[in-house]
C-alpha cells in the first residue's frame, strides 16, 4: 500500500510538472496534514506549524521541477518542511525555552490540586518524557513510530546520515527507559 501511494504521487508530480495544476491541488489534499503535524513537532503551535507548512509549499511549488525521483515526493516534501521547522525553531529558541519554563510551573501547580485518572498520568508521563528529548531525538521517533519511514527515508528527511538515524532512536529509547523507570 506504502508503495502505491507513492506511485500515485510521483504520477500527480509529473502530471503537474507537464501542466496539469490539478495534480498539485491533489499532493496539497494528500500531504498538507502531515506536513502541519511534522511542523508542529518543532513549533508546539498550529498557526505557526500552519505557517510553516505554507512557506515549505512555496518552497516546494518553486523546485518540483528540479524533483528527480518523483517517487520520494513525500520524503523530499517532509525534508523542506524539517528544514524551514528548524530554521523557525532556532531563530525562536530563546522565545520558547522562557515560555517553556513558564508553562512548566503553572502545569505542575494543576496536576498537584487535581485527581487525575492512572491512563492519564501514563500518557502524561510518556508525553513529558519525550518532550525532554531533543527535537532531533523526537523528529526521529515520530518519523520512525507514528509515520512509519524506514531509516533511509528517515536519514534522507533529515539530511543525516542512516547512522545517525539509528544513534538517535537508540539514544532516544535509552533515555525513556530511564525517564520512565524514575
Amino acid at each position: 500500500m506504502k508503495s502505491s501511494r507513492k506511485i500515485e504521487d510521483a504520477w500527480f508530480v509529473i502530471r503537474y510538472c507537464e501542466g496539469h495544476k490539478s495534480a498539485m491541488a491533489v499532493l496539497v489534499k494528500r500531504w498538507h496534514r502531515k506536513f502541519c503535524k511534522q511542523a508542529y513537532s518543532y513549533a508546539n503551535d498550529f498557526d505557526i506549524a500552519k505557517d510553516i507548512a505554507q512557506d515549505a509549499w512555496i518552497t516546494i511549488l518553486k523546485n518540483i521541477h528540479t524533483l528527480e525521483h518523483p517517487d520520494k515526493f513525500g520524503a523530499w516534501g517532509l525534508s523542506i518542511v524539517t528544514k524551514k521547522s528548524i530554521d523557525w525553531y532556532r531563530k525562536n529558541k530563546r522565545t520558547l525555552d522562557k515560555k517553556q519554563e513558564i508553562t512548566s510551573k503553572n502545569n505542575t501547580s494543576i496536576v498537584e490540586e487535581t485527581a487525575i485518572p492512572e491512563n492519564l498520568l501514563v500518557k502524561e508521563k510518556l508525553r513529558r518524557a519525550i518532550a525532554s528529548l531533543s527535537k532531533e531525538q523526537q523528529s526521529v521517533l515520530k518519523l520512525f513510530y507514528i509515520e512509519s519511514y524506514g531509516l533511509i527515508e528517515i536519514s534522507e528527511i533529515l539530511h543525516i546520515s542512516k547512522g545517525t538515524v539509528k544513534s538517535r532512536l537508540y539514544y532516544a529509547r535509552e533515555k525513556l527507559k530511564t525517564i520512565l523507570k524514575n
